[in-house]
């Protein structure tokens, strides 16, 4: 129990005198506190929830940060966006002293699947002046915010020597803009090329092939 106003009675219209005499009303004890509960010495701890946790084109999500007691110090300054790949908004404090809210919006043309918004609770005290230990992190959110794709593929290609002669091959660079699949030499045009081409060889991330042109 932790309270500041406690007092003891006695009835005394319930008590008489030798001679006969009830007594009247109440008698009171001076106020006294009594605080009874155990010693404080833990600082408070946190946790971090995102109501969306896969976020895309356009979309926001709230945060709400809720402390297990109710505490001091904690403001933006607290708050550890490193791997978030987004900003928050202002904090909103509730009337209970231990939960705050927030806006999240994630960062443009971004995809990520391992994100954490985190608090630095070193900088938090509760009210028995206890400071925070460590950090707390949010469970793994995703923020896939690019632009639908629908445009296809388009491609550079260029001959590492443009002036061929006797006995002279080159190599050919073909260059996608973004990751392609099905490509293969039946796609190669050769009408207008007076040679030929060999076997094409992709880069890892299939965005550039190389051939022989003899």
């Amino acid at each position: 129990v932790n309270d500041t106003t406690n007092t003891i009675s006695v009835n005394l219209a319930g008590v008489t005198d030798t001679a006969g005499n009830a007594g009247v009303s109440t008698a009171t004890s001076a106020n006294y506190t009594v605080d009874t509960r155990p010693a404080d010495t833990t600082g408070p701890t946190a946790t971090i929830i995102l109501a969306d946790s896969a976020l895309t084109v356009g979309e926001t999500t709230t945060v709400t940060i809720r402390f297990s007691e109710p505490v001091t110090g904690f403001d933006a300054s607290d708050v550890v966006l490193t791997n978030a790949n987004g900003t928050l908004g202002t904090l909103t404090a509730n009337a209970d002293g231990k939960t705050w809210t927030a806006t999240f919006t994630p960062t443009a043309n971004v995809n990520d699947t391992t994100n954490t918004i985190s608090v630095n609770l070193t900088g938090v005290t509760d009210t028995a002046g206890n400071a925070g230990v460590g950090t707390a992190s949010s469970s793994n959110y995703t923020v896939d915010t690019r632009p639908a794709d629908t445009t296809g593929p388009t491609a550079t290609i260029t001959l590492a020597d443009s002036a061929l002669t006797v006995g002279e091959t080159t190599t050919v660079t073909i260059r996608f803009n973004e990751p392609v699949t099905g490509f293969a030499n039946d796609d190669i045009v050769l009408t207008d090329a007076n040679g030929t081409l060999s076997t094409l060889t992709p880069n890892a991330d299939r965005t550039v092939w190389t051939a022989t042109f003899t």
